[in-house]
């Protein structure tokens, strides 16, 4: 009688586990941050990675083993932005990929999560925290904010996209880095500051955006050359024009 209990209770185990199996495959790859938070990124997403409960989770480790650190780095970067993370996360092979950027400002922390299709980089969902520091509360936000994030749930958010001429200008809205051009940020909809500077470049003058929800806002800054001594000095004109279009 116990051998049969005991026969039974491995082929339950064996069926949870193929049903677990059945799920789709996800990959959770470490939050893009500065340096000082890169850990953070990372320890951030071994917690989505461990709350994602029905899918088949590839988490940071395994992911950069599978691709190398250099092309798991490139994959990063990506931050929130769901084609270029179906686009470099290719590799992987699986059905989503769970993203994001992680960044400090003042006396909060703001993060910016993407769940994508791996395979066509739709978005599938999006969620946004900002939490202050002296909380504590940072892995705890993100957590409880996991299930909803793949359940696809989407906040109210729009796309802002920025792009030079002349590439790897450093973009920040609303006073905190996002990436360098060509980027695409993920922002909550309403007004945005831009700020977009490049080494041996005029700085273009700070500009607020509307983004609208679900839409795709692309900012084309005009960036000019510091005048050598040989060149007559910019008009005080140059550096401030700028091309703004709602793409959709």
């Amino acid at each position: 009688m116990h051998a049969r209990l005991r026969s039974l209770a491995v082929v339950l185990a064996l069926c949870a586990g193929t049903a677990r199996a059945a799920g789709p495959s996800l990959a959770v790859i470490s939050l893009d941050a500065p340096s000082e938070l890169s850990a953070t990124g990372r320890s951030l997403a071994e917690a989505i990675a461990h709350k994602a409960d029905g899918f088949q989770v590839t988490g940071p480790d395994a992911a950069e083993q599978k691709l190398g650190k250099s092309a798991y780095a490139a994959l990063v970067r990506c931050g929130d932005d769901s084609e270029c993370l179906a686009a470099k996360g290719k590799k992987l092979e699986v059905d989503r990929i769970v993203g994001g950027r992680l960044s400090k400002r003042g006396t909060s922390y703001r993060v910016a999560l993407v769940h994508a299709d791996g395979k066509t980089g739709a978005r599938v969902g999006g969620v946004e925290r900002e939490v202050a520091v002296a909380s504590r509360r940072l892995q705890k936000d993100v957590v409880d904010a996991t299930p909803a994030l793949l359940q696809g749930s989407q906040e109210p958010t729009g796309v802002l996209r920025v792009v030079t001429e002349a590439p790897g200008a450093e973009v920040s809205v609303d006073g905190a880095v996002v990436g360098k051009t060509p980027v695409a940020h993920v922002v909550k909809q309403g007004r945005h500051q831009v700020k977009v500077a490049l080494p041996g470049f005029v700085d273009a003058e700070a500009v607020w955006l509307e983004v609208p929800a679900g839409g795709i806002v692309e900012h084309r800054p005009r960036l000019y050359r510091v005048p050598g001594r040989d060149r007559p000095n910019a008009s005080g004109s140059e550096g401030t024009g700028t091309a703004i279009q709602i793409v959709k």
